[in-house]
């Protein structure tokens, strides 16, 4: 899982709430290590409560290039335990099979819980196919598109951007164009360029704060023998600064980048239950359902990331083995299979005795307060 770049691209531009119709689809085109690096990005980060209703309302991310048949092989092997539980499909318009399906191993079997599907075309944007898609897409009241191009290459992805169809431009669909070599230009309004070395504002920085206050809840509702979800929240008044910058400093690379991904998810979370980007100050309350909600929406986005940190799921039988020993979860750990990689109605109780969900019930309880104090130390 790569470093935060100097970059944001929100995919959510409307509140996506439980009840909403409309999907997420992110079109990436052209192949580079930033194509990559934004498909996962977005993967982390690109999680909505209407999922939960209706688990066809995946976030869908496409990538196209004219060598994406190699390149997606090359992909798919190294987010291999992602796309075994992902659904996907590379198309080829030259093939006389052109469409290769798969399906995640445990369709069929067990809840779907990956709430992100792949499409890979073996194509360009002058191929008459891809053009039709883009302007259906485009026009698709369902659909909350978003375009980046990410060819390495600046003027490619210049000239690109201003050849895509009509409709890209008519209903202002999200242009991101990717030019590190510090090209400026004003085309369009809704073109924006991101990459530049020159400039851009860094996430990492205010994100740390928030994150090391997600941590330091996290290690209270897991070390503290808390029975009851309610019992941290009720009881947590303050996070004490001092504690909490000493975890901080003990926990691995990957924890951080983990908590940093989490807090970066925390403005869309906002969003889905009606509070505006504005209101972290009247942030102080969320109501049970609401709880319940982003719990799950996080434990989707936990899903996401551990698939893509290398871990999968366990198969019938290893389940099977903790069903019968539940120390073997943490055997099975040691090999980066994960008990709890499983949709979030299906989640058992842990070692502890304590209900997994009980992680995220607390963290998503405790917003309110993670916020308050991230506040008080940015000044807003």
């Amino acid at each position: 899982m790569e470093e935060v770049r100097s970059w944001y691209i929100r995919l959510d531009r409307e509140p996506i709430t439980i009840e909403s119709e409309k999907y997420v689809h992110l079109v990436i085109i052209g192949m580079s290590e930033m194509a990559e690096t934004v498909a996962i990005h977005s993967a982390l980060i690109a999680h909505y409560p209407n999922y939960i209703r209706d688990h066809s309302k995946k976030t869908r991310i496409t990538i196209v290039d004219k060598q994406t048949g190699q390149w997606s092989h090359e992909f798919i092997s190294h987010y291999q335990h992602l796309f075994d539980n992902s659904y996907y499909r590379i198309v080829n318009l030259i093939d006389t099979k052109p469409v290769s399906i798969h399906k995640p191993w445990y369709n069929g079997i067990r809840e779907d819980f990956v709430d992100v599907e792949w499409e890979f075309v073996e194509a360009t944007i002058e191929d008459l196919a891809v053009r039709e898609n883009l302007q259906d897409w485009a026009t698709d009241s369902n659909q909350l598109l978003t375009i980046v191009m990410a060819h390495s290459e600046d003027n490619q992805n210049v000239r690109e951007a201003t050849l895509l169809p009509n409709a890209i431009y008519q209903q202002s669909i999200p242009i991101y164009v990717y030019t590190p070599h510090n090209i400026d230009f004003k085309i369009a309004p809704n073109m924006i360029p991101f990459g530049m070395q020159d400039r851009g504002y860094d996430v990492t920085m205010p994100l740390v704060g928030m994150a090391k206050n997600i941590n330091y809840i996290y290690h209270r509702c897991y070390e503290d023998n808390i029975e009851q979800w309610k019992d941290l929240s009720r009881n947590i008044v303050e996070i004490d600064k001092t504690v909490r910058d000493a975890l901080w400093e003990k926990l691995p690379y990957i924890k951080r980048m983990s908590c940093i991904y989490h807090a970066m998810t925390i403005a869309t979370k906002m969003r889905s239950i009606g509070l505006g980007e504005n209101d972290w100050k009247g942030f102080n309350d969320i109501s049970m359902q609401n709880i319940e909600i982003l719990a799950q929406v996080e434990h989707n986005r936990w899903c996401i990331e551990e698939l893509i940190l290398g871990w999968r799921p366990c198969t019938e039988k290893e389940q099977k083995m903790v069903e019968a020993n539940i120390k073997m979860k943490k055997e099975l750990k040691k090999q980066k299979i994960h008990y709890d990689l499983r949709a979030y109605h299906d989640l058992r109780p842990d070692e502890t005795g304590k209900p997994v969900e009980i992680y995220d019930m607390c963290l998503c309880s405790c917003l309110p307060l993670i916020a308050r104090t991230f506040i008080e130390e940015q000044n807003i």
